[in-house]
Formats: structure tokens, sequence, C-alpha cells
């Protein structure tokens, strides 16, 4: 699983929903400060406190250890915000807005994800250092009990969760599939999502020892470990086993050179049943002449944080053209604005 994969458009419904998205984005001077005390308050156990009912200032400070004073600012700048709202008697609460988002309970709670984004804070801060002399982050070298793992994993679990029903229809696998290949799929989201839609599938998900970790732990919480295991390895050594009838390669692609893609691809070929489909998601390169759109923040994030690139439609259509796959189409799906969905079948022969 690479960094940063999913998040365009979800993070925008979530930041419209908690108010968090002001024009420009990233820009105004209330921007920062709201964003950032978000993630705080979900640090910290705020956001989870409130989800537990009304609260003043003194009582939350209190039961979590922390400063009076800044609590109360750092309340106070949620009312502001939208994502608190504050009674008459003093008593801080979730929005009704936020409680879809910031409630644990919930399915389509996101808290992790915006605790995770805090790290976000300090890499955003070498973004003149990758303008003026090409110095990116990597983030994905870290030891396999790293920490980061737990958090960075957890989170991009909750974004997938969101849209991985529509991603899992879209992906049209065979009727009678039995077997996926899910490249890099970490939290194993995607491929737990299209057992659920196929009756006899199973699925292998190949990603870093500390990735494959934290997406064992997930899917056995999630009571599908029977049917999703884990390939701890590098997607370009690891044995795929196979054949399958299906493969994903989800927000990976833009982490490759053009010649690594082709050998990627090469390799799911190999490990594919013919007329089984890859299914690529990713964020794309921008035709010419089109408009810069959302999409722009986040092929700058990936370009930050790895030195990645975005590639056009038609460039990764020729790769997988040229690793054995056929006519590849591309779909785009309303739950992830900014992406897109390419799906070609492995020739025979």
């Amino acid at each position: 699983m690479r960094i940063g994969v999913r998040f365009q458009g979800i993070t925008e419904r979530v930041g419209a929903a908690l108010n968090l998205v002001p024009v420009p984005v990233g820009l105004s001077m209330m921007g920062m400060p709201v964003a950032r005390s978000v993630q705080v308050a979900q640090r910290v156990g705020l956001l989870a406190a409130l989800a537990d009912g009304k609260a003043g200032a003194p009582e939350l400070a209190e039961r979590l250890g922390l400063r009076l004073q800044g609590t109360r600012l750092l309340l106070d700048t949620l009312v502001a915000a939208g994502v608190v709202k504050l009674s008459s008697d003093d008593r801080f609460a979730l929005a009704p807005r936020a409680v879809k988002w910031l409630r644990p309970e919930s399915e389509s709670y996101v808290g992790g994800f915006l605790a995770d984004t805090a790290h976000y804070w300090e890499w955003w801060a070498g973004l003149e250092g990758l303008v003026r002399d090409g110095r990116s982050i990597e983030l994905h070298d870290r030891a396999p009990d790293d920490p980061y793992w737990r958090s960075y994993i957890t989170g991009q679990y909750q974004l997938a969760r969101l849209s991985s029903g529509a991603v899992a229809k879209a992906v049209a696998l065979p009727g009678k599939a039995t077997s996926l290949l899910d490249i890099a799929g970490a939290h194993g989201e995607f491929s737990m999502a299209l057992c659920r839609r196929h009756d006899g599938l199973s699925a292998t998900v190949v990603d870093l020892p500390g990735s494959a970790r934290i997406g064992r732990e997930i899917v056995a919480a999630a009571g599908m470990a029977g049917r999703v295991r884990h390939l701890e390895g590098d997607m370009f050594a690891a044995a795929y086993g196979g054949p399958h009838d299906g493969a994903l390669a989800f927000n990976i692609v833009h982490h490759l050179s053009p010649d690594q893609a082709r050998a990627l691809f090469g390799r799911i070929a190999a490990a594919l049943r013919p007329g089984a489909p890859l299914c690529v998601l990713d964020l794309f390169d921008r035709p010419v002449g089109a408009q810069p759109d959302a999409g722009s923040y986040i092929g700058l994030f990936f370009h930050l944080t790895s030195g990645a690139d975005t590639y056009s439609i038609g460039e990764v259509s020729e790769w997988l053209a040229s690793s054995g796959f056929g006519p590849a189409k591309a779909k785009k799906l309303p739950q992830l604005p900014g992406l897109a969905l390419l799906r070609a079948e492995r020739r025979a022969g």
C-alpha cells in the first residue's frame, strides 16, 4: 500500500461535511488552524469524548489530562469551524454534520485517518526543498514494527470502506471467480468487498511486512481471515501463485517508472487466467489543455512524499497492451472523484 491512497475525493466529502475546505484550500489564514485543530482534537481524544455526549471544557480537560486554557480555545475553534456545537449551558457536543464521520461506532468513521494526517504537516514543510532541489520524502522504507504502519494503514482502511462497494462492482470479476490477486492491497478492504460480492472467492494480498501485519489484523477483525490472506514481500519478487481470476493494482502505478510498471503488469499477467481482468485504480495525468482540478493537490502530494509521478490513461493503457492485456477501458466513479479505474483483460496465449 502506498501513501495517499484513495483520499482524493473522500477527503473532499469529509472536509465539506466538516466544513474543513476553505477557499482557496490550504492558503487561507483560517485553513491552517482549522485543519490542525481537528487533527489535534482527534489525537488527544476530544472528538471521541464528545461522541459520548455533551461536556464542558473543564470536564473534558480533566478527563483527558489536558490544560484547560488550550482545551477551551481548541473547542471554540472547532465550534467556529462547524465541527462542534456549543449549547447555552456552555457544554460542547459533536455537530450533527460531524457525527457520521467522527463517532467511532459509525460505519463511516474516519477518525483514524484524521489522526494520521497529522504526519502530513511536517511533510508539507519540505515542499520548498522539493521545488528547489527535487528532494522528496520516502515513507515506505520503515521497519515492519514502526508504529507508523498502524496509523497509516488503519486510516486508509477507514477511507476505503467508503468506496469499496462501488469499486467492487466496477471491477466486474467473472461470475464464477474463485481467486483474486491484490497487489499492495494493505488493509485488504477491497479484496474483502469483492469476496463479499462473490461467493466462493478468496484473495491474496501482496504487500510489505509492516503493512501486511496491520492488514491481517483488520481482515481478522472483519471475520474474513478464511478468505483473504496476506503474502509479505516485494511486489517485484513475491511468488504470486495462480492462476487467478482477477487482479487489483490500486494506487501503485504512479510510484513506478514506465519500465517498472510494464514489469509489474507482466508479472501479474503471468499469474492470471486468459480473460481475467486486471484493474488499475489511480490518479492519472490530466489531458493536454485540460484545466487543473482537485487532483492536482494529490499529484503534488504524491510527488512530495515519494518522488512519484502521474501518467496519462493512454500511457498506462499502452503498457498494459505490451504486457499481455487487451484494450483497457476507463471508468470514473462518483465515490472517488479525480481517480479512474482502468480494466483490461489478460489475452490468451
